[in-house]
């Protein structure tokens, strides 16, 4: 009996609401959020499931070599109204020892801002993390950190031990799989668990430095992920048979058309799973000014640290 191919994968997004907002997860393998396919013959069944069946088929043998059976990367857009709390997250190596998860690298995209945007990036100066503490405990912290107005079509990566906090904005996130961060200050409320203590030395005390973002099209290039902006002027043909990757599109102005084994429609705010066996599309813009973000994996460095190494 012939193996049934995969195809381009649509899911459905799942909303949690927060004290600063809501979170759309629009992609995500992680276990309180497991994504639903919404249509085609894989429709019903959950993003964990599929990877569980379908392995390397679906994210390719770079990505199942690192991260084995989880998808290795989740999209999800920020509505936040107030103002997000300020968080650290880990990096692979501390997350994997202590938690037994993986770390945490984003990119936030800017999608809109209010009349009161600002994003929270780090430090403004080198600072102790005695000072650090002690800002956090009196409610000075704001003094001490790194903000800008941001503007729609801006990204800014966010690494594991930096500082990070969003008001009034509204963010694409595309990130390793992974929540696992933790809360330093929530600007004068007490609702919710703080923990100063079990983070801060995870925390990176140099000033905000603007991370390397890549050439070209490359919003991003780190281990975890690969992003280009996309802007689609005219049919596309589909590199994927090099890449060994899953690709992710995620469109952010304008439409286009998937053009695989059937076409694919692609609207703003729309989010698209190409399984990495998907090699053959082309990608045609239907409107002006379409953009595209892609998101796929690059191989990985040997020494990089996702989980602990097998020993022979």
């Amino acid at each position: 009996m012939e193996e049934k191919r995969l195809t381009p994968l649509r899911f459905l997004p799942d909303v949690r609401v927060f004290p600063w907002g809501r979170a759309e997860y629009r992609l995500a393998d992680l276990g309180f959020v497991d994504s639903m396919a919404s249509e085609g013959w894989l429709g019903g069944n959950t993003l964990s499931d599929i990877m569980q069946t379908y392995l390397e088929r679906v994210v390719g043998e770079t990505s199942f070599e690192w991260y084995g059976t989880q998808f290795p990367v989740l999209v999800k857009r920020l509505d936040v109204k107030g103002r997000t709390s300020l968080h650290v997250n880990p990096d692979d190596e501390v997350a994997e020892q202590r938690y037994d998860a993986f770390g945490k690298t984003a990119l936030w995209y800017v999608e809109a801002c209010g009349s009161d945007a600002r994003l929270y990036l780090g430090w403004k100066r080198n600072i102790t993390a005695a000072e650090c503490y002690g800002a956090c405990l009196d409610g000075t912290v704001e003094d001490l950190l790194y903000s800008v107005k941001p503007v729609p079509g801006e990204s800014y990566l966010v690494l594991p031990g930096q500082v990070h906090a969003a008001r009034d904005v509204k963010l694409l996130e595309i990130a390793e799989a992974s929540e696992l961060g933790f809360r330093l200050y929530d600007w004068g409320s007490a609702e919710r668990e703080h923990h100063l203590e079990e983070a801060i030395d995870l925390i990176d005390f140099k000033a905000w430095r603007k991370p390397e973002t890549g050439k070209g099209t490359a919003l991003a290039v780190t281990p975890q992920f690969t992003v280009n902006k996309i802007k689609l002027l005219e049919p596309l043909k589909s590199h994927a048979s090099e890449e060994d990757s899953f690709l992710i599109y995620v469109c952010t102005a304008g439409a286009a058309v998937l053009k695989a084994e059937k076409p694919y429609t692609l609207k703003t705010g729309d989010v698209l799973l190409i399984p990495s066996e998907v090699t053959d599309f082309f990608l045609v813009p239907t409107e002006a000014d379409t953009v595209l973000l892609e998101v796929r994996m690059d191989p990985r460095a040997d020494d990089d640290i996702v989980s602990e190494p097998v020993e022979e």
